[in-house]
């Protein structure tokens, strides 16, 4: 991979990370932002392709094809990510934004290869990301994961480094949760029982893949020393959206500051309250912005933000 794209790859991540503020409430241009190789755009109705520029947009239809020793990463303006490895195929079948449910939806068909994906979303919005292999369909709400079909032998993988991957199969519905893998063939039968943990080196393998892409909008952070600007971020949700009822705990991740909070309070949005580090709520169905604000013992103050969306069935 070139070091220069990658770089530039890199800043535009870490300016979607920084700046959410910035983003429109409004579906995404999903543009190519690194390609290596023999990489390949079918405009939508084209009979055949061109070599694939980086900066190019892809709009509903568009092709995007690897060759050999080749690979691709497109970045979704507002966050997602997906790295194309050789010998691999997708279609862009669309993005829309639902304004209403202030939510993003992708559909992608992986007609062959394998994927890295990063569906994310900053937290005042929802995501519904889901991906076509044959006649099986992935989504997530929020996850990164791979993904490999082999269109030969009709067949899938699909493993979550984090968040939650579902599948519905008949009238089943399964879920892959955060370091666990399925494989199977489309069509075939799949349960709850063959959902197996991922191994260590896989997982760290696909975690470093992560950490390469950077990013990230999904992973939690952890505490972080004291001094300097008190920061505060809401954390220990495993899914912002949920069918209702919908319990769900919060609890405070506190960086900076004199180490030592005076107060810690929790809005949930639906007119009820909460104090501590740790808190545990139910909504009903609506769309709510959680508030999250701190003081410590120097009256240093901060807080923090997000968003839970709890549907009568959320499909997730």
């Amino acid at each position: 991979m070139k070091l220069e794209n990658f770089a530039k790859c890199m800043a535009i991540a870490a300016l979607l990370v920084c700046h959410p503020i910035a983003w429109a409430d409004e579906e995404s241009s999903v543009r190519l932002t690194q390609s290596d190789g023999a990489v390949e755009i079918v405009k939508a109705g084209a009979a055949a392709g061109s070599p694939a520029r980086e900066g190019a947009v892809l709009e509903r239809g568009d092709r995007l094809v690897t060759r050999d020793k080749s690979a691709a990463l497109l970045l979704w303006s507002n966050g997602s990510m997906v790295k194309l490895y050789p010998n691999t195929e997708i279609v862009l079948a669309g993005v829309s934004f639902d304004l209403e449910k202030k939510m993003e939806m992708t559909l992608l068909d992986l007609e062959k290869g394998r994927l890295f994906v990063k569906a994310q979303v900053p937290e005042h919005l929802f995501s519904e990301f889901k991906v076509r292999m044959g006649g099986q369909e992935l989504r997530t709400q929020g996850a990164e994961f791979a993904l490999a079909h082999d269109a030969e032998k009709k067949s899938f993988k699909a493993l979550s480094l984090s968040g939650r991957l579902v599948m519905d199969l008949g009238t089943t519905r399964l879920r892959i949760d955060d370091g666990q893998q399925a494989a199977a063939n489309i069509g075939g039968k799949l349960t709850q029982d063959d959902i197996k943990p991922m191994e260590d080196k896989t997982r760290q393998s696909l975690a470093k893949v992560s950490k390469d892409l950077g990013g990230s909008l999904l992973m939690e952070e952890t505490v972080g020393a004291t001094g300097g600007k008190l920061v505060i971020k809401i954390g220990g949700v495993a899914n912002r959206r949920g069918s209702t009822p919908y319990k769900v705990n919060f609890k405070a991740l506190v960086k900076g500051g004199s180490g030592k909070l005076k107060s810690v309070t929790w809005d949930f949005g639906d007119g009820e309250s909460a104090a501590g580090r740790e808190a545990e709520h139910t909504f009903t169905q609506g769309l709510y912005v959680v508030i999250l604000r701190a003081e410590d013992e120097n009256g240093d103050k901060a807080s923090a933000q997000t968003g839970i969306s709890v549907e009568a069935d959320c499909g997730c």
